[in-house]
């Protein structure tokens, strides 16, 4: 058991990965419908790439907190502000450099790199419970950047 909660963000990096996989080749193997437009990659703009992982990440939270029942602010603010940074930095990457042939890689590294850093940021003496409040909003705007852009996209999202 403390095996598994000291590796529990390599295993919650994995899962993640792989779950945003499927979703992100779902519109595909749905047929377009129009259930997986909201959380499939329907183009190869970097925010519809970005777009499943995120929301996997996002609800990848409420199991590691059921599972890990960790203390609520200090996990919270540290998982928010490294989903924050893992959605700027990857969509920055994605949008700024062409990595067609290499996006998923790119993808893993930079989500391996936000948890890792998550957990140790968690692990730490840092008071990040300060800046919960921010993070929330934050983490509500971004929630809602990702569904209102998988329907309407602004010109600086589309490549």
């Amino acid at each position: 058991m403390d095996i598994i909660k000291k590796y529990f963000w390599l295993i919650s990096a994995s899962a993640v990965f792989c779950f945003g996989t499927v979703l992100a080749l779902s519109y595909e193997v749905s047929g377009h419908t129009a259930w997986s437009i909201i959380v499939s990659s329907v183009n190869s703009s970097a925010w519809e790439c970005l777009k499943p992982f995120a929301l996997v990440n996002i609800f990848w939270i409420f199991i590691e907190l059921s599972y890990l029942r960790p203390s609520l602010l200090r996990f919270v603010s540290s998982r928010i502000l490294f989903l924050d940074i893992f959605v700027i930095s990857t969509f920055l990457i994605l949008r700024f450099f062409e990595l067609d042939t290499i996006r998923y890689y790119v993808i893993l590294l930079l989500l391996v790199t936000a948890m890792f850093l998550s957990y140790k940021l968690y692990d730490s003496k840092m008071r990040c419970d300060l800046f919960f409040i921010p993070l929330i909003i934050s983490f509500v705007i971004l929630f809602f950047m990702l569904l209102i852009f998988s329907v309407r996209p602004p010109l600086w999202v589309l490549p």
